[in-house]
């Protein structure tokens, strides 16, 4: 059977620490939306590169039913073929595990590495990539969100020739680890700039990104004026999901793009939400704070934050936790930090060998710019020069001197009924630094429809978003539901 002319591409991103097997459920979940529109089918499945943590990609055919009963005369009239169209989507593999220390930058530049080859390939065999769609799941979404300025830098723009369709990410810090004012925050925010090499930097907000540009890269990842955020705005769809509570990795407010965490101490707040059956919030409100009564006695616990799951066992482990935890912490600390701590090293080292490779290669065909010339992606200084080339022209209008953002916020979608602060019974806020505010205030101008989702019955919402690992903890299939939502939008 001849396959279709016209693919389109996915590209799914992996978060810190991660491998492609976090992101199967997404996959697959994409792969059955798929099915369901198009009657298609699997056509073949490639893995290539390290057993451990290789490259998937994934080609299925369309059905009888084309593009959903869009394809035919509108494919035809665009001089794009027969109506039909094949999606291939690839689970990046370039940048698994402890590459992830290497900055959003670089892990963005291995990602568009995979981008070109898997176009190669495409067009080798006589398709053309038409529609391009990405997703990136907590880092992956950060390192989306450069990517996709990478691509764009290019001349002429790799979206001349590949269609931004959807841009998505799954509980992504796109503040980065906002700090809230407990005690756990302040020492994992002072840890994890320090140990986690320049992502951690990057992630906890504390880089400077060049000499001519010294603000943090998420900064100006989202100033309006710069090629990353112009790149968001060529999608016709922008969709991020963020996890109402309990995501211990990324909060709500830095996944959400709010200035407020709404839903911090809800029971205390008295709030009530309404989720439905794909538990994404469809409306919550508060009670007026005249009718709200205060709680005047608070526990220890709420000062010092919120505990790791492994720390909130009921009787009798909570006990013995704590009867080995004077012994146990030290141990287990010094552990994490020395692991860390050579990682980190680790990715310093990898980092100089790059600096030290050739920064370029021939440029594709038809693409004047030069391609990137190995999986281990381009160095750091290449990277900025690849940026500034197309930004030359626009640094007198950087935004230096813009107000502060207001209280005002966003909700995308959801209804909200109450007030924009929560109610003086929260011990719990969260305190942004000026350029977490005014990245909030810059992307919330895009046009983004936000997915809030609602698990107040889980450890860890961080990995139900994304159903991580569904054999061994099958509380994370509680997640397929937004999945399923986020792969309608995708191919919508």
């Amino acid at each position: 059977m001849a396959r279709a002319k016209n693919v389109h591409l996915v590209i799914l991103i992996h978060g810190l620490w991660g491998s492609p097997a976090h992101l199967f459920a997404a996959k697959e979940e994409l792969e059955n939306a798929w099915k369901a529109k198009t009657g298609g089918n699997e056509l073949e499945t490639e893995v290539v590169g390290d057993e451990e943590d290789p490259t998937i990609t994934t080609s299925l055919g369309s059905g009888p039913r084309g593009r959903g009963g869009r394809g035919g005369s509108q494919g035809q009239a665009e001089g794009e073929g027969s109506g039909q169209e094949e999606l291939v989507v690839v689970i990046a593999g370039g940048m698994t595990s402890q590459l992830t220390y290497d900055g959003v930058d670089v892990c963005a530049s291995r990602v568009a590495w995979e981008v070109d080859q898997e176009i190669e390939k495409i067009e080798t065999r006589g398709q053309n990539v038409t529609r391009f769609s990405v997703t990136g799941y907590s880092l992956g979404g950060l390192v989306a969100r450069y990517l996709v300025g990478l691509l764009h830098s290019r001349t002429p723009s790799f979206f001349e020739k590949h269609k931004p369709v959807s841009f998505s990410t799954i509980a992504t810090p796109h503040l980065g680890v906002p700090r809230y004012n407990t005690f756990l925050s302040t020492i994992l925010i002072w840890l994890g700039s320090r140990l986690l090499s320049r992502s951690g930097e990057q992630l906890y907000v504390t880089d400077q990104y060049s000499e001519q540009d010294p603000r943090p890269l998420l900064e100006i990842m989202a100033d309006p004026t710069l090629i990353f955020s112009k790149a968001l705005g060529q999608f016709e769809r922008i969709q991020i999901f963020a996890n109402g509570v309990n995501d211990h990795t990324v909060p709500y407010p830095s996944a959400a793009i709010e200035t407020v965490d709404h839903f911090a101490e809800w029971e205390n707040q008295g709030l009530e939400v309404e989720a439905d059956e794909a538990d994404i919030i469809t409306s919550w409100s508060a009670p007026p704070p005249d009718t709200l009564e205060v709680k005047k006695k608070r526990g220890w616990g709420v000062s010092i934050g919120t505990l790791p799951p492994v720390l909130r066992y009921r009787f009798p482990f909570n006990y013995m936790i704590m009867l080995l935890f004077p012994v146990m912490l030290p141990l287990v600390i010094t552990l994490i930090v020395s692991r860390l701590a050579l990682d980190t090293r680790r990715s310093r080292r990898r980092l100089q060998q790059l600096s030290q490779a050739p920064p370029t290669s021939t440029p594709r065909r038809g693409d004047q710019s030069p391609s990137i010339p190995s999986a281990a992606g381009l160095s750091i200084q290449s990277l900025r020069d690849a940026i500034r080339r197309v930004e030359r022209e626009l640094e007198s209008d950087l935004i230096e001197s813009m107000d502060s953002p207001t209280d005002e916020v966003h909700h995308g979608h959801v209804h909200h009924k109450g007030h924009s602060r929560p109610h003086a019974a929260v011990y719990t806020k969260v305190d942004l630094k000026d350029s977490q505010l005014r990245m909030a205030l810059w992307l919330n101008k895009l046009p983004i429809k936000k997915y809030i989702t609602w698990y107040p019955d889980v450890a860890n919402a961080h990995s139900v978003s994304i159903v991580r690992d569904p054999t061994g903890f099958p509380a994370h299939n509680q997640g397929r539901g937004l999945l399923r939502r986020w792969a309608q939008g995708v191919l919508s």
